[in-house]
């Protein structure tokens, strides 16, 4: 007897057994069906007696989350630089806020509201379409520099750092898929308390060049620079950039060999800052390079720094072998450096006006079209 014959048999004989009121008919139909079907009396008696169970009111999956939010949703992540559902979800309320104020963005009924409430999980499931269509890898460049070893400290950890001042910095190859020939670097440069992020893109990197930007990076951060820490490279490892930092009173440090790690948060960074912008190719144009310097200096640092939330490690411990990490709330480097009472008033005072100046979307539509134009040159 198959499965769908079985349960025919059940159903006709679960019928003949709710009719019957006399006991005894009842115990032939159970005798009956256990021959039939060769189960426990018991087994038998259950298989006549279940009922089907109907709800008075029918459930219906509610669907608060509609597609309607994806656009708006989009829109905010866009101008956010694509950020991960974690650096997203706190900046959404103030973002929304400040797109409304400069007309960039119209909600509808309690759109606002549920994209404010919106959890992780949610925000990545309505933007997973879109972050499929993304991705890419890179090599390294960095020589390694037999100069200064001995006279240049190692660092490896930054738990006493509580104040704006102590940068991070890195080169960023645009190399294509070789490392032979003439090509751009992008040095970047990070805070480790703020995350306050600047950048210049140069043509082959010398230890002039390097040291040059270094210059030129240090006077847009708006805090003094007190020590800066790099890997082993040649570009910073050299008596050049040894001199520069003792004539300035820049205390410098450097990584371990081999041990990327230990650059975590610039290394951390070099994707959300500098390859979501540049990609993957070679560069070799002066002019494509002059362009992308004035993405680095006006719409992307200004998005960056003002707009752009960040996550922060805030501790980690070891349990049976397994680190577990716990960051705090995404803020942008703005916020942390309005909130640091390292940092002067008047420097606050500053950025809150440049602050309340800024329209995210402008900015994000700016930073699209010079992008588009450098695109173009790359051909």
């Amino acid at each position: 007897m198959t499965l769908q014959s079985k349960k025919e048999y059940i159903e006709e004989m679960r019928k003949r057994y709710r009719k019957e009121i006399n006991r005894e008919q009842k115990s032939q139909i159970i005798s009956e069906v256990i021959i039939v079907l060769k189960v426990h009396r018991k087994h038998a008696i259950r298989a006549l007696n279940k009922r089907t169970l109907k709800r008075a009111i029918p459930r219906e999956r509610k669907y608060i989350y509609g597609i309607d939010l994806i656009a708006p949703l989009k829109l905010v992540w866009e101008i956010d630089g694509r950020p991960c559902s974690k650096r997203l979800q706190p900046q959404i309320p103030l973002l929304i806020k400040q797109l409304k104020k400069f007309g960039e963005l119209k909600l509808y009924g309690n759109q606002e509201k549920l994209l404010c409430k919106m959890s992780n999980w949610t925000i990545d499931t309505l933007l997973l379409p879109e972050r499929e269509r993304l991705k890419g890898k890179g090599i390294s460049g960095t020589k390694r520099s037999p100069l200064l070893k001995t006279l240049i400290p190692i660092r490896t950890e930054w738990d006493n750092v509580d104040a704006p001042g102590h940068l991070e910095i890195d080169c960023v190859l645009h190399c294509g898929e070789s490392l032979t020939g003439i090509y751009a670097e992008t040095v970047n440069m990070i805070d480790i308390d703020t995350h306050w992020n600047e950048k210049r893109m140069v043509l082959k990197k010398t230890e002039r060049k390097v040291i040059g930007t270094f210059h030129q990076i240090r006077t847009q951060f708006p805090f003094p620079i007190l020590s800066v820490d790099f890997d082993n490279g040649h570009e910073f490892v050299n008596w050049g950039m040894y001199g520069y930092c003792k004539r300035n009173n820049i205390a410098f440090t450097r990584s371990r060999p081999y041990h990327k790690n230990d650059q975590a948060h610039i290394e951390g960074k070099n994707y959300q800052s500098v390859r979501r912008i540049t990609g993957y190719g070679r560069i070799t144009d002066e002019k494509i390079i002059e362009a992308f310097n004035d993405l680095y200096e006006n719409e992307h640092r200004l998005l960056t720094n003002f707009f752009y939330p960040t996550l922060k490690l805030i501790k980690k411990k070891k349990v049976n072998g397994k680190d577990h990490k716990k960051y705090e709330v995404a803020r942008t480097p703005y916020a942390r450096v309005m909130e640091s009472n390292k940092v002067s008033d008047k420097i606050k005072q500053k950025l809150l006006m440049q602050y309340e100046q800024l329209n995210p979307a402008l900015l994000h539509r700016s930073l699209q079209r010079k992008l588009q134009k450098i695109r173009k040159l790359l051909g």
